[in-house]
């Protein structure tokens, strides 16, 4: 597991989170976070690219900038994650993002005590401009903030 913090230039963060903590930006609802049947939470979330196609007018402001800043041969999703202030942390299920092979480059947007657990017990917090890169094998889930408006991060899944 790798943990890069201030992962981007100062003024190319600020572009991006600057663009999605705006009005502008449109966010869909889900009623699960990590498998269609856990309903332990509710989330937002954006799709920048899925299925080999562009999804998001957005990927190139947002997206761009990072993937510029990994090393990776093959692009297979990128989304954007919303998650709203909780009264208290709930963690939802573990999960692996795909079946296939992959890493997973988790992107911070905002700092808060909302944060990224492993079944093996690594506890990864927030923290805005930080990039979590990891094993797409390793289980994790998400674990509500309960001390920010929202919990704002970009994942991405590459091979």
């Amino acid at each position: 597991m790798q943990i890069i913090k201030n992962f981007l230039d100062k003024n190319i963060f600020k572009n991006i989170q600057s663009i999605l903590t705006g009005n502008e930006f449109p966010w869909h609802y889900s009623d699960t976070v990590a498998y269609e049947n856990d309903t332990s939470d509710f989330m937002f979330f954006h799709i920048l690219y899925l299925d080999n196609n562009q999804k998001s007018p957005y990927l190139h402001s947002v997206l761009m900038p990072i993937l510029g800043k990994l090393d990776f041969n093959y692009l297979l999703r990128a989304k954007v994650n919303f998650y709203t202030q909780k009264e208290k942390q709930i963690k939802t299920s573990f999960h692996t993002d795909s079946k296939e092979k992959h890493s997973v480059a988790l992107f911070s947007i905002n700092s808060n005590n909302g944060y990224t657990l492993f079944k093996n017990g690594n506890k990864i917090p927030s923290v805005e401009n930080q990039m979590i890169i990891f094993d797409g094998s390793l289980e994790h889930c998400s674990v509500a903030q309960t001390n920010k408006k929202s919990r704002i991060n970009i994942n991405i899944n590459i091979n």
